[in-house]
């Protein structure tokens, strides 16, 4: 937390643009979370007028079009949110490469000798490039997730509180196998970033110390030696991978059986009367919605 707070300003630089992008994600989740209502209420229209034999199309028409109306008006508005947030990041992350320069320019002699040449391409390249994607889709996503969440599970519980809680029995499950994968992954990223640095070192070594190389023939040493960083560089790119390729089939499997429980205590309501199909239809909507919530 305090690392982030080294960046406070920069984002003061550019708190306009976020603050309308922040709104202009508030904005784009209120417009999504109306139209399962809608669809619902057009799905009991359309029941309704099945059962007297009289099908209201210009109501039905009248929903369709609300509905692609407010897709289309929150799509401007996710598009707004990219190009405001996502943008922001990419000028502090020119921003800090500036400085970055800046900073190293000005270090003494003795600590070029005592750091890695790799070290400080990892900082300039893949470090910079994380910090920004913390300070773009960082702050893009969660504020997305919280926005989603809140007004999801509004609308569920104002369609029917005990199917919602039901449905949300398996979720809390999601972001448990989420937080415990997430926490592996971060420490097989971390070594693979640290491998990357020891291929960047020796890369760098090797090719301005070159003619020490041939002096001594150690030609076929140090290629070995790199392919040998290089294949330990690639085992840990899988391993990141194995553990990464986990995390989506145990979300559809959580998923699924919040899924299962609403089907079945959903269908046994609409059969009691107790809820239309209409409305069953609009929570399948809201669930779905607040799947992506419960993984962030």
């Amino acid at each position: 937390m305090k690392s982030l707070l080294r960046l406070k300003p920069y984002l003061l630089k550019y708190k306009r643009t976020l603050l309308f992008g922040l709104g202009t994600v508030v904005a784009s989740n209120l417009f999504t979370v109306i139209q399962p209502k809608l669809i619902g209420n057009a799905i009991d229209a359309l029941k309704q007028g099945l059962e007297i034999k009289q099908v209201d199309t210009w109501v039905l028409f009248q929903y369709s079009a609300t509905v692609i109306g407010l897709s289309l008006i929150a799509g401007v508005f996710t598009f707004l949110t990219r190009q405001t947030i996502i943008v922001v990041s990419r000028h502090i992350e020119f921003d800090l490469r500036n400085d970055f320069l800046s900073h190293i320019q000005k270090l003494s002699l003795s600590y070029f000798q005592n750091t890695p040449t790799g070290d400080l391409m990892a900082h300039a390249t893949n470090d910079i490039g994380a910090v920004r994607n913390v300070l773009g889709p960082g702050i893009m996503y969660p504020t997305d997730t919280l926005m989603t969440f809140s007004m999801t599970l509004i609308m569920m519980f104002a369609a029917d509180w005990q199917l919602t809680l039901l449905a949300l029995l398996p979720l809390p499950l999601v972001s448990f196998a989420v937080y415990k994968l997430g926490k592996i992954i971060h420490i097989k990223f971390e070594e693979r970033q640290k491998q990357f640095s020891e291929i960047t070192t020796r890369a760098q070594e090797n090719l301005s110390g070159i003619r020490i190389v041939q002096a001594y023939v150690r030609e076929k040493y140090e290629i070995g030696r790199f392919e040998y960083l290089s294949q330990d560089y690639l085992k840990k790119n899988l391993v990141l991978a194995k553990v990464q390729s986990l995390m989506w089939p145990l979300m559809f499997l959580l998923v699924g059986c919040s899924l299962v429980i609403t089907v079945y205590i959903g269908g046994l309501k609409v059969i009691d009367g107790e809820l239309s199909i209409g409305t069953l239809t609009a929570f399948f909507g809201y669930l779905i919605l607040l799947i992506w919530p419960m993984i962030a």
